[in-house]
């Protein structure tokens, strides 16, 4: 129920906001079907091409909030974008269900209202019918199916509406939370600094060669590897590349193919429908009638005002937008294969209603010339061949490898080069900055002949280990800075609970003077839940604290708080009576959230899910 989730944590209107700004940004209508593939049901309600494209989006747009506009959803793993995007659709058809069974409904008006009101849709701040329908058409959606997906999103968000607004949290409920929340309390505290203590204990030479003699695992280097390498790239092949006498020629005519196959074609019709009269025979013979008069008679255009039964495309002179070859029905697109621009076709049947269509527009890209594009065919060539011949290299050494060669014994076969590098630490290996690579060479962890291949888009590496040089101690005169410092971080941990026992006595007693400088002790009045006056931890701790009783608590950064509460003050009821309006949507989202779960459970319960062809 992640559509209902998000309406209760704030986003109102969300999934109608995107179906107005038009749910094909990032996905064309034929990436995952047609407007005519079937999807399936949820609790008897069909799940159509828009629903996907729509639900698609809004997944889209949940994910680039969370992880910035810059995310992809294709760098998901598998079956993830489907899991998200079947879910979106479950819960936005079981909610539309739900409103059906409480006999809730939206007006066409009030959706065309919403649709006029769209900046996409306008104009100079007026609404432009010309790039509603384009725009509409465009992406393999019929306009009546728009408008009733329109008034279903509409529907389904006046039902979260209503269901928001019945939040009826009293008023005496709302100031026991501020009371809570606004509360402040005095404190008394010593705070013992850490890194002061550490910086004032001075450790003798003596101590530290004793502490460096018994703690020799600290201080000691990191182990180096020294590796084998055969590295070759893709560049090393593209001069390899033949482009064969013809190559250019019959890649100029795919290409022209090509763009011929992507034009757009647009089409109007006159439509009957079976259904309104008594046999597909009566219904086919009205048609008949209706073509025999266009062109005689009757304009292609007066036609379908005066006959067309479908409403919607009848007030645009039939129009239906464009398609690229997959969003009209099958038997329309064999049509226009045989059609040019301005002709008519015979009559066509579908499964439930008669056809005349007439070709109207076609949009086809210019092609580029052949000069132009032969340097890019001849760039595509190369790019491919010498990465075919890089991964043939690749396999081949594999085989090899596969047999017993070592790395250094394939470089000489094969007269490829071949390196060792210097034994070096990984945070010391300079021959890549790479991550990837270096956990590559660094994850071997023995010297043999057995090497591994990690392969890049343009790259090839081939490694073994040659030598590993275990980790030694390293000497005093090296590490002398870091013996002293471990050494003082050392006894100041173990001086820091002696130091913090006797202030845990002490922070009651008035009489107390304290000498050490790297204790701090003071009173804070009236500190707030959001003070920055002591560390996020040490603040909560606080708050949860009863009057009187001395805690003690470390510090993010190791300072540690000795601590008692004095005193908690609430705040008045003239001051509560000031902020109550601020703390409204406060009150509101944890109320919904609560209610949320509750519905969640109870529309969850009657969902039946039948979603297929889900492939995206």
């Amino acid at each position: 129920m992640d559509a209902l989730r998000s309406f209760l944590s704030g986003r109102r209107l969300a999934i109608i906001g995107i179906l107005l700004a038009i749910p094909f940004v990032f996905f064309g209508s034929s990436s995952f079907g047609t407007a005519f593939t079937n999807y399936g049901k949820v609790n008897g309600l069909t799940v159509s091409a828009l629903d996907v494209n729509i639900a698609i989006n809004t997944v889209t747009s949940r994910l680039q909030e969370t992880y910035g506009e810059e995310f992809n959803v294709e760098n998901l793993e598998d079956g993830i974008l489907n899991n998200l995007v079947r879910n979106e659709i479950v819960s936005q058809k079981a909610l539309l269900y739900q409103v059906q069974q409480m006999n809730l409904v939206s007006s066409e008006e009030e959706a065309k209202r919403l649709i006029m009101s769209e900046p996409t849709f306008q104009t100079d701040g007026l609404f432009n019918q010309d790039i509603f329908e384009a725009t509409i058409r465009a992406n393999g959606v019929l306009p009546n199916e728009y408008i009733e997906n329109i008034r279903n999103s509409s529907l389904i968000n006046e039902f979260l509406l209503a269901i928001s607004e019945s939040n009826f949290q009293i008023d005496s409920e709302l100031k026991k939370q501020i009371k809570l929340i606004e509360q402040e309390r005095d404190v008394d505290f010593f705070k013992i600094d850490f890194n002061s203590l550490k910086n004032s204990i001075n450790p003798t030479l003596e101590n530290a060669l004793e502490y460096y003699d018994s703690n020799e695992l600290l201080f000691m280097d990191d182990e180096k590897k020294s590796f084998n390498l055969i590295i070759f790239s893709q560049d090393r092949f593209k001069e390899l590349v033949d482009v064969p006498e013809s190559f250019i020629d019959a890649e100029y005519d795919n290409y022209l193919q090509r763009i011929n196959e992507s034009a757009e074609r647009r089409i109007s019709h006159i439509m009957i429908e079976s259904l309104n009269y008594s046999s597909k025979e009566e219904a086919f013979e009205a048609m008949s009638l209706i073509e025999q008069r266009v062109g005689s008679n009757l304009t292609f255009e007066e036609a379908v005002e005066q006959f067309s039964e479908d409403p919607v495309s009848a007030e645009l002179q039939g129009d239906l937008g464009f398609s690229s070859g997959d969003s009209f029905p099958p038997e329309f697109e064999e049509a226009l294969n045989y059609m040019s621009v301005g002709d008519l076709s015979g009559i066509i049947e579908l499964e439930e209603t008669f056809h005349i269509i007439k070709f109207t527009e076609e949009n086809k890209d210019t092609p580029q010339s052949k000069d132009i594009m032969s340097r890019q065919f001849t760039s595509d060539l190369i790019e491919a061949e010498s990465y075919a011949l890089m991964l043939d290299l690749r396999d081949e050494i594999e085989d090899l490898l596969l047999t017993g060669y070592s790395v250094d014994s394939i470089a000489n076969d094969l007269n490829l080069d071949f390196m060792v590098t210097e034994a070096a630490s990984y945070l010391d290996f300079k021959l890549y900055d790479d991550p990837e690579v270096k956990d590559f060479l660094y994850g071997m962890n023995f010297p043999s002949n057995f090497a591994e291949i990690l392969e890049f888009d343009e790259e090839v590496i081939v490694a073994s280990v040659s030598e590993i040089i275990s980790p030694k101690v390293l000497p005093f005169d090296q590490v002398t800075d870091e013996v002293f410092n471990s050494l003082r971080e050392n006894q100041a941990n173990i001086d820091i609970i002696d130091l913090e026992n006797n202030l845990m006595l002490l922070i009651n007693d008035e009489s107390y003077i304290h000498e050490n400088s790297n204790v701090l002790k003071d009173s804070f009045i009236s500190v707030k839940r959001g003070s920055t006056l002591f560390p996020a931890n040490v603040l909560n701790e606080i708050f949860s604290s009863q009057v009187g009783i001395t805690k003690n608590v470390k510090a993010f950064n190791s300072d540690v708080y000795i601590y008692n509460v004095t005193k908690i003050s609430e705040p008045k009821d003239d001051f509560i009576d000031l902020v109550i309006s601020d703390y409204e949507d406060f009150s509101s989202t944890t109320t919904l959230v609560k209610l949320n779960t509750i519905i969640e459970k109870e529309i969850s319960n009657k969902i039946k899910d039948n979603i297929k062809n889900l492939n995206i």
